[in-house]
Formats: structure tokens, C-alpha cells, sequence
């Protein structure tokens, strides 16, 4: 465990979980899954048993939001938190935190996991990553990923193939990673859940450092153009203008697709998880954990003959519904979101639409 590292991804916006998530504080600095921590919170103490040194944990965010991480991760030494200067999605992102742990221990295997994910079973996270890690030792070209076996056709989130088996010797099996799907019609999710080869793909990956970015090289070489040249300065107006001005690329399309089924590895986990995605899915969430009814409510809420609705409120005002069903209500000091549970993963528009009224203040 002397070379583990876990590097987790903390620089995203929420934008579906508007209007309490906003870019000046998204999702994964709010306690929407537990009472007591936030997401990020969640994510570190559910990422911890895997390293031997807490120094090798590592949290890549945006300059807006390096402060908030210092508040929320007091005991996360200050130079462990990775500032990527822009956003500019998880290739480029991923691609910088390998070179800079690597620059200390060129024999890093990196771990890299979201911090606005809820696992309800962390042993079975744990396993799955331990599990990597091994396979990794003995086969340190090949690039891992962990998938969660779906229980649901979901048209929301993408999949992947399993290939053949790689080894049967470790912890868990291990699969040739076959392809990746992107989010499917429900015709096709029904089909991937009854074929069973097929994962959600959440995007948790681990790798060797070394090998990582020699994909990077090969596969998209201006990545590392602009982190070599990141590194031979230390004026922060030009590691700035360096990073900024690559394109946003997302790690999948980029690196992933590009590798052979060979050079790919998957480890299927029965995760009892959630990507608190949009209102719909933390619905999803709480209904699964509530003892009783299908109606889940925070704050002062009032409901009668209500069934299937999800509402988030505070305690200085009164919400009442009375006689609707498959209602999302979020209410927040200057916005109010009201939609229909089968139209939740659509709040992106209304971004969009603030966004033409250039309603700055309400994004």
C-alpha cells in the first residue's frame, strides 16, 4: 500500500440539483445524503482504508472552490489539494493530478473516485478498489475500472461491456473491459439488464501513474504538451493560461475508447449506490432508506393524500401539499423549483434558461 493513492474528484457543478446546488456551492459541498456530513465528507472517510499514509489522499478541485475544500477537510494537508486553474472536464483534470503525484512517486497507483456519489455498502467499494489495486501489481499496462452491477434499465447513465474473464485469483473477478455504451433508450437498457455483461459506468478508475500518461501521450499528446510545460514554470498567470486553454475533454472518449478490450480491465461490485444525479435520484435515495411513506420531506412540510413526492424545504417556512403525486419541490430563500418526478433530469434547462435572461445571481 506504500505506492496507493486515491485522488478524488471534486471540481464539478451540479447544475441538475439546482436551485440548491449552484456553481458558487454544488452538490458535493452540501449534505444531501446525511444529516451530518456532506458529499464530499462522505466520499473522504469512505476512500480513507484504502491508503497506508493519509498524505497519499488528494482532492482535484477548481480555484472557486479550494477554500471550501480546506473548510469541509480540515485534516487534508493544504498542498493535497490539487487546483486544477479552470474546468476543463476529467481528461485533462486526471491527466494533471497523475503528473503531479507522480513527480514524488513515479510508482504511483492512482485511484481516482467522484465526491458527489452516496454507497450505502463502503466495504463493497473498498473491496473493489483493493481488488484493482491488486490487479494492477501484477499487470501495471493495463488501465482498471471499477462497474456497478445495475438494478434498474437505466436511460440515464452509461454502461459497460464485460469482456472475457482476465483472472480468477484475486478477491473479486476481473473482466477484459469490452466496450463502453453511452446512455441508452430503454428498449436497450432492458436488454443490457437481462443480458447481465453489462455495468453502469460511473467513472471510477485506477491506474498506474506511468502508464496513465503514456496513454496520455500517445492518445491525446497535447494534454501532455500543457502539463510539461505546466511544470517547467511557477508563474501561476501562465500555468493558468496553459491549462485554460486546452478544450474540455472528457477522460472516456479521449483515453478510454481509444485502449484495446486488453488493455482495459473491469471488476463488477454490487454497490448499493446513487449518483445523486438529479432531485429524482436523491428521491430515489431517501425513499429506499425511509421506513414508511413514498412522500420524503426535509424541513416544515405539510402533505395530505400526497403519495411519491419529494420535498426539500427549511424550517422558517411552511410547505403544504395536499392531493398531488410524483411532485419535486425544492424551496430556497430566492428560488423555487416545482416539476414532475419523470421530468427531474431536465432542470438543465432552466439553467439554460436563467442563463439567456442572464439571471447570474440565481446560478
Amino acid at each position: 500500500m506504500d505506492h496507493h493513492y486515491i485522488v478524488i474528484m471534486a471540481g464539478g457543478s451540479g447544475t441538475r440539483l439546482w436551485p440548491l446546488s449552484r456553481k458558487a456551492y454544488p452538490k458535493q459541498f452540501q449534505k444531501l445524503t446525511s444529516p451530518h456530513h456532506t458529499l464530499l465528507q462522505e466520499t473522504y472517510n469512505r476512500v480513507l482504508p484504502l491508503i497506508a499514509d493519509p498524505t497519499h489522499l488528494f482532492v482535484a478541485t477548481t480555484e472557486h472552490y479550494t477554500d471550501t475544500v480546506r473548510t469541509q477537510l480540515p485534516d487534508l494537508p493544504p498542498q493535497n489539494i490539487l487546483v486544477e486553474p479552470c474546468g476543463r472536464d476529467t481528461a485533462p483534470a486526471i491527466a494533471l493530478a497523475t503528473a503531479t503525484i507522480a513527480t514524488a512517486d513515479p510508482d504511483a497507483i492512482i485511484a481516482t473516485t467522484a465526491s458527489d456519489h452516496a454507497i450505502r455498502n463502503p466495504d463493497a467499494y473498498t473491496l473493489a478498489v483493493q481488488t484493482a489495486f491488486d490487479v494492477l501489481a501484477d499487470h501495471p499496462q493495463k488501465f482498471g475500472l471499477i462497474g456497478i452491477t445495475p438494478t434498474e434499465p437505466s436511460t440515464e447513465l452509461g454502461y459497460i461491456h464485460m469482456g472475457r474473464a482476465l483472472a480468477n485469483r484475486y478477491k473479486k473477478p476481473v473482466f477484459h473491459a469490452r466496450a463502453f455504451k453511452e446512455k441508452p433508450d430503454r428498449a436497450t437498457a432492458e436488454k443490457y439488464l437481462r443480458n447481465g455483461s453489462y455495468l453502469w459506468n460511473a467513472a471510477y478508475f485506477v491506474f498506474t501513474a506511468s502508464t496513465f500518461l503514456d496513454m496520455v501521450a500517445t492518445h491525446a499528446p497535447h494534454i501532455t504538451t500543457a502539463i510539461t510545460k505546466m511544470q517547467k514554470t511557477t508563474n501561476p498567470q501562465k500555468r493558468h493560461d496553459i491549462f485554460c486553454a486546452l478544450p474540455k475533454e472528457p477522460i472516456d472518449t479521449v483515453i478510454l475508447e481509444k485502449l484495446s478490450a486488453k488493455e482495459r480491465f473491469v471488476i463488477p461490485s454490487d454497490l448499493d449506490w446513487s449518483d445523486v444525479g438529479n432531485w429524482r435520484t436523491l428521491h430515489d435515495f431517501y425513499h429506499d432508506t425511509a421506513a414508511t411513506a413514498s412522500t420524503v420531506t426535509r424541513g416544515d412540510v405539510v402533505h395530505v393524500t400526497s403519495r411519491n413526492c419529494f420535498v426539500m424545504g427549511t424550517d422558517k417556512k411552511t410547505i403544504a401539499l395536499l392531493g398531488v403525486d410524483d411532485l419535486i419541490v425544492i424551496d430556497t430563500p430566492d428560488a423555487l423549483l416545482i416539476t414532475r418526478r419523470d421530468t427531474a433530469h431536465d432542470v438543465k434547462k432552466v439553467i439554460e434558461n436563467l442563463k439567456n435572461r442572464k439571471d447570474d445571481h440565481l446560478l
